[in-house]
């Protein structure tokens, strides 16, 4: 049997180790690979390079050039280049390329304020949504339903959409969010995304009259008796994200800061909400929610289980307190230690 490794072509390098990320990779992220790493095939085969074996560190340097050239955003391009030299780093470990052409790679710097977006939904808007629709001066079960659920456990879309009757526990109150990719509903870390989180009553009382109101009782491809559902059975992405936009329009709980009138308004149907300049969608809707988390006082630790993502990831992306929060942080943990009446005791 031979010992060297075979001739892969830049396509056939790149569809194998795609192939590798689909054994513990959500399908949404090994999309985001793979529509990166399709700039480099394409341009290998514009240049004739035949095989992987042939790539230089002048050619890493030029294909790097090529894609500067178009000018996208600077955390685009490092996002694609990382997940190159990730892709690079498996070639040289199986002995496809040379062992250093990984670190010929040169990601580009990328400035903290490049690295968020400032666009989620706000705490004041949040809690007046709910409200309203608490209160009955808007109406729209599903949406109320979600933006309940996903405001209150900061959840990822895909994670509420994996969810299915059976993982509900209305009298307790709480969710079950479970990985199975084999039956279209994966979480973005797999099994690592698996948890129980606890939610509010008021969310089991959302939760309660969706179901009982206005959920479709079907069941998915797979048996399954999906929490959110359409006609044609478990709700798609496209449906759920739309659910999002529709729902957080702020005409459900005060006047249109866009000079628009409701019932006139051609941003007002579920599916031109998502023009709205003020609508959310859901990842929107989830940066919104850690930020409320940690501004209610919860450690970095705490909302990161539930919300399943890093502590470091939760403080460089998602905690965007305002000036104003972060001072009153700041004072409930120091203010004490400035009281006078303890120096007094020590004259």
């Amino acid at each position: 049997m031979s010992r060297e490794p075979p001739e892969f072509t830049p396509r056939q390098a790149v569809d194998r180790w795609i192939d590798r990320q689909r054994l513990d990779k959500a399908d949404q992220t090994v999309k985001g690979y793979s529509g990166r790493l399709k700039h480099f095939v394409e341009w290998s085969e514009e240049n004739e390079i035949e095989s992987m074996s042939e790539l230089t560190p002048w050619d890493i340097e030029t294909y790097e050039t090529a894609r500067r050239s178009r000018d996208p955003a600077t955390i685009t391009l490092r996002n694609e280049l990382l997940t190159f030299r990730q892709f690079l780093s498996y070639c040289a470990r199986v002995g496809v390329v040379e062992e250093g052409l990984p670190d010929v790679v040169d990601l580009p710097k990328v400035e903290k304020s490049d690295q968020t977006s400032d666009t989620f939904l706000e705490q004041g808007h949040a809690r007046r949504l709910l409200e309203a629709f608490r209160n009955g001066e808007t109406r729209f079960q599903r949406g109320h339903a979600f933006l309940e659920l996903a405001w209150y456990t900061g959840a990822r879309m895909g994670a509420i959409r994996s969810l299915d009757l059976g993982d509900l526990d209305l009298e307790v109150g709480h969710v079950h969010l479970q990985h199975d990719p084999d039956e279209d509903t994966p979480l973005k870390n797999a099994v690592d995304g698996e948890r129980v989180v606890g939610i509010s009553e008021d969310v089991c009382e959302a939760l309660r009259t969706y179901i009982q109101g206005a959920r479709v009782e079907t069941t998915d491809d797979y048996g399954r008796r999906p929490l959110f559902t359409t006609q044609y059975g478990r709700i798609s992405r496209n449906a759920l994200r739309s659910t999002s936009y529709y729902a957080t329009v702020p005409c459900r709980f005060g006047s249109c800061p866009h000079d628009e009138t409701q019932s006139e308004c051609e941003w007002f149907s579920i599916s031109a909400a998502s023009k709205c300049p003020s609508s959310r969608s859901p990842h929107e809707v989830r940066s919104g929610s850690i930020t409320w988390q940690l501004n209610r006082g919860l450690r970095a630790d705490v909302v990161s289980e539930r919300v399943n993502a890093s502590v470091d990831v939760i403080e460089q992306h998602y905690d965007k307190a305002s000036p104003i929060d972060e001072f009153e942080q700041r004072r409930q943990r120091h203010l004490s230690k400035l009281a006078l009446e303890e120096d007094d005791h020590h004259e």
